[in-house]
């Protein structure tokens, strides 16, 4: 297998790891009013506020992998053939997200050869998620000010799932997403990123 045929720039020519063709993002910011008139009800029924944070977009693109073993690259990956008239995902109810990798859409490219499939051509999961802040200000003088606040990552619980390995001839497992989207990212702690369980994060700031 030569370096040309593994990976060659005109068959990877392909959109981005992280293209994204549909996004919605949006966010609303409320005051709650209160008609409290003795001062004991406005410490505790004033200056509350409600913040929601909406984000719905598709997923990023990926492709079917074959592991191989090159004299040239050593070990590397390699996309495999597809199958036309197959199609790349097939509804599966039992796995996560409801559908998982057609196994009958792939087959083994020729020894030296990268396959037919494109770069990145298999639309991923997307994601869907609402975030909600509860918060409430105290005046403790006229310049020092204390909020605390109540946030709900996930305020849904909607399920998001990662892409599969998609290592196409080493079993089902690989076909199908295996993890949420949050621990499938990378990179920062899984709770600070988008796509996981519904979770609560309670905080008090000092501001001066």
């Amino acid at each position: 297998m030569s370096g040309a045929n593994a990976i060659s720039a005109a068959h990877d020519y392909a959109s981005s790891d992280f293209d994204v063709r549909q996004s919605f993002s949006g966010a609303l910011h409320f005051d709650i009013p209160t008609r409290a008139k003795s001062r004991a009800a406005t410490l505790a029924l004033g200056d509350w506020s409600i913040d929601l944070v909406g984000v719905a977009r598709s997923g990023f693109p990926f492709n079917a992998r074959r592991f191989v073993v090159s004299p040239v690259l050593g070990y590397t990956y390699i996309r495999p053939d597809l199958v036309p008239g197959q199609p790349l995902w097939i509804p599966n109810q039992s796995v996560a997200g409801g559908k998982s990798l057609n196994p009958a859409a792939f087959l083994r490219a020729a020894p030296g050869l990268q396959g037919t499939e494109g770069r990145n051509d298999i639309p991923g999961f997307g994601l869907t998620q609402f975030d909600l802040s509860l918060a409430k200000k105290f005046s403790l003088t006229e310049r020092l000010k204390l909020q605390f606040r109540t946030d709900a990552f996930n305020i849904l619980n909607h399920p998001n799932f990662s892409n599969p390995q998609a290592l196409v001839f080493f079993g089902a497992s690989q076909q199908q997403s295996n993890q949420m989207l949050n621990q499938g990212l990378g990179g920062l702690n899984p709770l600070f990123q988008e796509g996981g369980p519904r979770s609560l994060q309670l905080s008090l700031r000092l501001s001066f």
